[in-house]
């Protein structure tokens, strides 16, 4: 009993004595972490720009490290296809469609230098880096001066912007870099160029004597760079903004109009010239007649989804020769074949009917608005709003502003579902989360302790304070859980995706036939040089048909019909879903007299699987004359 009794008093003498210890290496830890912050804090305030520099790289470092991003879409993979010459471009070429030819010229030589460098992908990370060193450097330094010269202490008031700017990575930057995409990387640049030129404005406004020379330089840069990028992104942005210049006064505007008025200036007239010179790149190239007249129709059919083959529209597609499943073809992106999909066809089956108005329906917006109002990413940016907005100066107008930047975006989100179709998370989300990116260049300059909670508790209602601080807290954590999940999903399906491959055995003298969605482009990461695809010629059924690069592999493979070499030829493969292929029978049934069967070949998941057709019934003397189509 005794010695059980001595066992006994040691064991809870070591645990005791654990617990001090544990106790004073978590005190020596917040020490050092503390004097870490501090020593980052002076170094923010000495040296803004360069701290600015260094920390967006560590912070990059470590999102690319532990989240291993890809692309949001296959569209990125396809341009950077188009620059680097792989897959359906058989050579570097600079018509990028959506991004401007003189980028597209940059990324051609490049690509043609150092083909093994994926300049790509590095072209959006470099945007994206230089747009966070400027939106940090900015929550630093803006407003400091005026803090100086009002008396106010500004040795302490990084700790709130960096805390704001910090939170706002996470929640936005965060989801841009792990689902990269060149229209979001756009709206990042206009952004930051919006934001820059309207703090030159009030720096300006401030102080007359103020040089502001080289923040509207930058502005003129991101601007620019936003427009040459995706000119759409730049145009939406512009509009979100616009409370920032609503909040500025006549007084202000009187003092900082002719710099910052010159800026504009400068920037629209570089604007509109490399406008002029994408659009002459293409309407002087005789190669590229019609694309883009014929691809505003067909974006209703296949991208909008404005059509649908009912009772009340089977007119509309019967006038011009189509049956239900010629529509469901083009709907579901197959428009290569000249003659069915004629632009006068097209043309004449939107003017048949008031698509645009009658696709409004209940369940329309139901599916929209149920879709944005599930995404966690979107209610991350929700539930920090609140915070973002508590740490604004009540006695000023910022509040106000960053209000109305958010209501401006909600009314631009529906106008555009209104419009044009259901936004994609691409767009909508940098839409919805600028307010925040402008309430951290708004927030308060004092952090007015080292506890944020007890911060706020001066400033709003003691019983608000938490409430705010436990929303900002569960925002953070759904959107970078909801990223690392993400993350987690893409490395599996990568992994299968390039077990696909390595089955394929690509040789350059099969054609890989690729519909719609059906070979997972976009999980291929942006520091990929593509040089797995370099010998596997491809035929896209999307965007990309009726292309002179499509045209250029299909000469190639003396190819004149597509759809008879998917019907008949053992060196045509097709990358397609069940629903893709029952399609695509139908077709061929219909069009051919030929009754197809698929073989399988390999398969990715429980949908995609690749494979060719066979015959193996019909008449194949059946004509192609519309009299002749089953509807």
């Amino acid at each position: 009993m005794f010695n059980e009794a001595n066992a006994s008093i040691r064991s809870a003498t070591q645990i005791l004595e654990f617990i001090v210890v544990s106790k004073q290496s978590v005190a020596r830890m917040r020490e050092r972490l503390g004097m870490a912050l501090r020593a980052g804090e002076r170094w923010a305030i000495r040296a803004p720009l360069t701290f600015s520099f260094a920390a967006v790289l560590v912070l990059l470092a470590v999102t690319w490290g532990l989240f291993r991003p890809s692309y949001d879409t296959n569209d990125d993979v396809f341009i950077s296809m188009i620059a680097a010459g792989q897959g359906f471009c058989p050579a570097p070429d600079e018509h990028l469609i959506f991004t401007n030819v003189l980028v597209g010229h940059a990324l051609k030589r490049l690509y043609t230098a150092w083909p093994q460098v994926p300049w790509y992908g590095l072209y959006l990370l470099t945007i994206h880096y230089f747009a966070q060193v400027t939106l940090l450097f900015l929550a630093i330094t803006s407003g400091r001066r005026l803090a100086e010269q009002a008396g106010d202490n500004a040795e302490s008031f990084p700790r709130l912007r960096l805390g704001l700017y910090l939170a706002n990575f996470a929640i936005v930057e965060l989801l841009m870099l792990n689902n990269m995409q060149f229209t979001t990387t756009a709206f990042l640049a206009a952004q930051t160029g919006v934001v820059l030129l309207w703090l030159a404005w009030q720096r300006r406004a401030g102080d007359a004597t103020a040089n502001v020379n080289r923040r509207l330089a930058a502005a003129v840069a991101f601007l620019l760079i936003a427009a040459l990028v995706r000119p759409e992104s730049l145009a939406m942005t512009l509009l979100a903004g616009s409370p920032l210049a609503i909040s500025i006064s006549w007084r202000q505007w009187r003092g900082a109009i002719m710099p910052c008025g010159s800026a504009v200036a400068i920037a629209v007239g570089l604007i509109v010239l490399a406008a002029t010179i994408d659009r002459a790149a293409y309407d002087n190239d005789s190669r590229w007649s019609g694309f883009f007249s014929y691809n505003a129709l067909r974006v209703k059919f296949n991208d909008y989804r404005w059509t649908r083959f009912t009772p009340g529209t089977a007119h509309a597609f019967l006038d011009s020769g189509w049956s239900k499943n010629d529509h469901d073809m083009i709907a579901n992106w197959f428009f290569d074949d000249a003659e069915l999909y004629r632009e006068d066809r097209l043309r004449s089956v939107l003017d048949s009917y008031p698509w645009k108005s009658d696709r409004l329906s209940e369940d329309y917006f139901w599916q929209t608005y149920r879709g944005l109002g599930r995404n966690r990413s979107v209610w991350a940016t929700l539930l920090a709003l609140p915070f973002f907005v508590a740490a604004i100066d009540r006695r000023t107008a910022g509040r106000r502003t960053v209000v109305l930047c958010g209501l401006v975006s909600v009314v631009m989100v529906v106008a555009l579902t209104l419009n044009t179709k259901a936004l994609p998370l691409r767009v909508y989300f940098p839409l919805l989360s600028f307010p925040l990116c402008v309430a951290v260049l708004m927030s308060d300059l004092r952090a007015g302790g080292d506890s944020m909670l007890a911060w706020l508790k001066l400033r709003e209602s003691p019983r608000v304070a938490p409430v705010v601080m436990l929303l900002l807290v569960v925002g953070l954590v759904m959107a970078v859980h909801h990223q690392a999940c993400r993350s987690v999903r893409v490395q599996k399906d990568r992994r299968a995706m390039a077990n696909l491959i390595a089955e394929l055995r690509p040789d350059g003298h099969t054609l890989i036939v690729c519909w719609e969605a059906a070979m997972p482009f976009e999980l291929l990461s942006p520091l990929d040089n593509l040089q797995s695809w370099s010998k596997m010629p491809l035929v896209n059924l999307t965007w990309t048909q009726r292309t002179v690069w499509q045209d250029d592999i299909k000469r190639r493979f003396k190819i004149d019909d597509l759809a008879r070499a998917m019907a008949d030829r053992e060196d045509v493969l097709l990358v397609a879903t069940p629903a893709h292929r029952a399609l695509f029978a139908n077709y061929a049934w219909e069009h051919f007299g030929v009754e197809l069967d698929f073989v399988e070949r390999s398969r990715a998941g429980e949908k995609v699987a690749i494979g060719r057709f066979q015959r193996i019934a019909g008449d194949a003397s059946l004509s192609r004359n519309n009299d002749a189509i089953v509807h």
